[in-house]
């Protein structure tokens, strides 16, 4: 497969008439945008909003991020959810860059999270260097405008996904201003080590529909792992899940850029043969996790891998799937790269690592992922403020007997950095830890 990424830079983002790209000028037409979002009527009280970097504005609770793209050809951003199945990975795409769409609530659950434009806890995030185009909703059905731990957000999902396929044609036929080629054919690369990223995802924790990662469109519910392409994964054919804690999870923006596999990629054919990413998942089974890591091993077998880099997306029982894939690639020789956050114990009750082997001997910690925050009040807030008190989603809470409660009567908030998008790198591009070599 050969996919091509031709980039437009984004240098701001204004309401008007038409929804036009142009000297770096991004216009929107708030109507059509809002229609391209809500085609069925699934949402309410919908309002599109920009924020810049730098700007003193705090968005929360945040369901999903996802960049503007668009393929020339006509064929779905998202293929068996925003269009048409169609296979991902090959071909042209265009991506509007230094942005994102961003879909906000009013009622949070586990896999919502923050940001701040500005302040101490921008700094702790990709995600505050971008421009955002927002929108903010609530769910026709009000029996979902209430508190539950596990909310779909399916509706807020799918609004980003095609408000970003929306925006993305806004640069149609014009040229864009780079072009990144992601070229995985063996020439040249034949007789290097056969590597490949082994990346754990949000498959199986609940029974029903509408929580966890999609593939091609269709929940990952007891998926067994299996492998993709590099290329599908940087071409929309995962799109996040609703049930990992924000600072760790990954969102869809993350699958369409993740510098990990873009690392691998540079590495291509000058001191690794990349030949794929294949897709772990941690679910709640004891039965389960054995047959997860057993699969993962198998196919490595098959695949006559060299090398491995094992990436930790979960925490507490996803550890264990972590470490257990690990053990299992070493004992298939199978050497292997493992990259985690660490947990020093608060806001949410996470503990530090629930399992550990001399196996897994070669660890890259993107840091902690548990650290109480005060942050100021801002000057704006997108979303519901009062979602820190009456939904409790992790990184928030409506009163703590150390900390009080999260939400100040001045609009400032004492939170742990679970709550903040993004916030422990693990695609690859954290501000804490990380260094290529």
């Amino acid at each position: 497969m050969k996919l091509e990424i031709g980039n437009f830079y984004v240098k701001d983002i204004v309401f008007g008439d038409k929804t036009s790209y142009k000297d770096g000028i991004l216009t929107v037409n708030q109507k059509e945008a809002v229609e391209a979002l809500n085609p069925e009527g699934n949402l309410k009280n919908v309002e599109l909003y920009i924020v810049r970097p730098g700007e003193k504005t705090r968005i929360l609770p945040i369901k999903e991020i996802v960049e503007a793209r668009v393929r020339p050809d006509g064929r779905a951003l998202f293929p068996g959810q925003t269009g048409q199945m169609a296979l991902s990975g090959d071909g042209k795409i265009y991506a509007l860059k230094n942005m994102a769409v961003t879909a906000v609530g009013v009622y949070a659950g586990n896999g919502d999270g923050m940001l701040d434009m500005d302040g101490p806890a921008a700094e702790l995030t990709y995600f505050s260097e971008m421009m955002h185009l927002c929108f903010k909703a609530e769910n026709t059905d009000d029996s979902e405008n209430v508190y539950n731990p596990y909310k779909k957000n399916t509706y807020y999902r799918l609004g980003a996904q095609l408000l970003a396929e929306y925006i993305g044609k806004a640069v149609l036929g014009q040229e864009p201003q780079e072009w990144e080629i992601f070229d995985n054919t063996t020439e040249g690369a034949a007789d290097l080590p056969r590597v490949a990223m082994v990346l754990q995802i949000s498959a199986a924790f609940v029974k029903e529909p509408g929580f966890v990662c999609r593939l091609y469109g269709q929940d990952v519910i007891n998926l067994v792992p299996t492998m993709l392409n590099a290329n599908e994964l940087l071409d929309g054919a995962l799109c996040a899940d609703t049930l990992f804690f924000a600072s760790f999870k990954l969102y869809t923006y993350d699958y369409q850029n993740m510098p990990l596999i873009k690392e691998l990629y540079a590495e291509h054919g000058k001191g690794l043969n990349f030949v794929g990413v294949f897709l772990d998942v941690n679910p709640a089974v004891a039965d389960l996790k054995v047959r997860a890591s057993d699969r993962i091993a198998v196919m490595a077998q098959m695949m006559k891998l060299d090398g491995a880099v094992v990436v930790n997306t979960g925490n507490g029982h996803s550890e264990i799937d972590f470490f257990t894939t690990i053990i299992k690639l070493e004992e298939a020789g199978v050497k292997c790269v493992g990259q985690c956050m660490e947990s020093p114990g608060h806001g949410g009750g996470m503990q530090s690592k629930v399992m550990l082997d001399a196996r897994a001997d070669a660890i890259v910690s993107t840091g902690a992922d548990h650290v109480v925050l005060n942050l100021p009040a801002m000057d704006k807030v997108i979303g519901e403020i009062d979602s820190v008190n009456h939904d409790g989603y992790p990184g928030a809470w409506a009163y703590d007997p150390e900390y009080g409660p999260s939400l100040h009567e001045d609009g400032s908030l004492v939170v742990d950095s679970l709550i903040i998008a993004g916030h422990d790198g693990n695609a690859g591009w954290s501000h804490k830890v990380c260094k290529s070599y």
